[in-house]
């Protein structure tokens, strides 16, 4: 630590006023700037700061520190409602006043401190034609639940003009929320506001209540010169086919990935892409089962670990699909909503492409489940069910019927406005249930994170042709899915080459 010297006799007066001159004479303008500097950080730093920089002496002169104080206090008195005033670290309070104690000793005061939800939390914003756009994100719940939250949007180009449109609000995660729910926000322009290319902003005000009064002000989206292409919005599209899936969580298992992604690569043909969301799922060993076909072209997988700082419903799995939705929403022609222990079937010898095709005056249709034991396999010492995959060796099929499952779904994306986990209720035009013989998926519940052995419960061969009671259901050996296991194998070997994933 520096040691000052003994301080010399008081100087006179004239001696006092001379080196004041000279300390601000000679550099002037650096003594501005570093008095400006430090009135900023006094403004804007926490307090604890504050006492370090009130012990600093830079000059024999009236310290900077000095200065700035001053220059604050002079500020302050001029401005008493700047959100920054120099307290101790107990009283301290941010982004509030305090409040004015009343005369009236009956008279009661609520103090409010910070904020426990966002008014809104954006995640994507997206054109969705010619004069529509979307904007896709979080929400307080309890302010939409119990509130009248609205927004308005506006479009400011940069040719000078603007051009206002009333935005419609949708919150498809069927109230399942929890401390934030998802919202969509629409807006419809009469006419396309970018129709001279020239770019421009999408803003939104988001409204806390019925009043215009209070509100936040946000850009959503920004259209460089240029960028703006029509044909984007219309047939042919991009692909065929398109995966959205929900957020990747938990400790999964590469295998079961790379056996499901091999599986629906074949299955959707090469007119197809996979939109993955890594919520903190896709772990190196996951990622290297999805690398070779990232590389060709086949996948993406989006980082959304970000997500968990906001409590939605099961990693905001809702938010996630609606984003999906808007931003590929003219990517493909059908849109298909599943999990990834979830199987696509066709039976009966049908073609994904006729298929469609009798369901293209429907805007989405609903595929009804198989759900598959997730550890019988037949007692069969012929069976080498370590190197077997998945849907491979699983093949008890539970059997009930006449009782409601949970269904997934496949969407023509430009005539949906939002979405949600098992079919969507904001769209254009007709929805199909009646697809059991058409199309169904095989659903392998609670296999997806089991890195061990799936075989753990064994049957009897005579298990085949008869009804199985395991844990009070009945299960029926069920092989459409092991049929096709050799064409799946060589397929991925023919487009990924050989992957060791151990």
């Amino acid at each position: 630590m520096r040691k000052e010297a003994a301080p010399s006799p008081a100087p006179s007066t004239a001696t006092t006023v001379g080196k004041l001159v000279l300390c601000f004479e000679t550099k002037p303008l650096v003594a501005t700037l570093l008095a400006l500097t430090l009135v900023m950080l006094l403004w804007n730093l926490p307090p604890y700061y504050q006492n370090i920089i009130s012990t600093t002496r830079p000059c024999s002169a009236p310290s900077l520190t000095s200065v700035a104080a001053a220059a604050t206090t002079s500020l302050l008195s001029t401005n008493a409602s700047l959100p920054y005033t120099a307290t101790p670290v107990a009283e301290k309070k941010y982004y509030s006043a305090t409040k004015a104690k009343p005369n009236d000793p009956n008279k009661r005061v609520f103090e409010a401190y910070g904020n426990a939800a966002a008014l809104f939390v954006q995640m994507g914003a997206y054109r969705g034609g010619p004069t529509t756009f979307a904007v896709v994100g979080l929400a307080s719940k309890p302010i939409h639940v119990f509130g009248q939250p609205w927004y308005k949007c506006e479009w400011i180009s940069n040719n000078g003009s603007s051009f206002r449109a009333k935005a419609y609000k949708m919150l498809p995660d069927w109230g399942y929320g929890r401390v934030y729910t998802v919202v969509v926000v629409n807006c419809t322009f009469p006419f396309n506001p970018n129709q001279d290319n020239l770019g421009g902003k999408l803003m939104i005000n988001a409204y806390y209540g019925e009043s215009q009064r209070k509100y936040e002000k946000f850009t959503a989206l920004e259209e460089a010169p240029g960028s703006y292409n029509d044909s984007k919005y219309h047939s042919p599209f991009q692909y065929e086919y398109l995966y959205c899936g929900s957020s990747l969580y938990g400790n999964l298992s590469a295998d079961r990935m790379r056996e499901w992604m091999a599986y629906h690569a074949w299955f959707f043909g090469p007119s197809s892409h996979f939109v993955f969301h890594d919520a903190g799922g896709v772990s190196p060993e996951v990622r290297a089962a999805l690398d070779p076909w990232m590389r060709a072209g086949r996948a993406t997988v989006q980082d959304i670990r970000g997500q968990a700082e906001f409590d939605g419903y099961y990693y905001n799995q809702f938010l996630v699909v609606n984003d999906c939705l808007h931003r590929y929403r003219h990517a493909a022609n059908w849109t298909f909503y599943f999990d990834v222990d979830e199987y696509i079937y066709l039976p009966d010898g049908n073609t994904l492409e006729s298929v469609l095709n009798e369901f293209s005056n429907y805007t989405q249709f609903t595929i009804e489940q198989n759900p598959m034991s997730s550890m019988l396999c037949l007692n069969d010492s012929s069976q080498q069910y370590s190197s077997q995959w998945g849907f491979e060796k699983l093949l008890f099929r539970e059997s009930r019927t006449g009782i409601r499952r949970d269904r997934k779904y496949a969407i023509q994306a430009k005539n949906a406005y939002a979405t949600g986990v098992h079919m969507s209720e904001n769209v254009i035009g007709k929805t199909l249930h009646k697809t059991e013989t058409k199309i169904r998926y095989y659903h392998y519940h609670n296999t997806i994170t089991v890195h061990q052995e799936l075989c753990r419960e064994y049957l009897p061969l005579t298990a085949k042709n008869n009804v199985t009671w395991f844990n009070k259901l009945p299960y029926v050996y069920d092989e459409n899915m092991k049929k096709l296991a050799n064409n799946i194998k060589e397929f991925e070997l023919k487009i990924v080459g050989n992957l060791n994933l151990n």
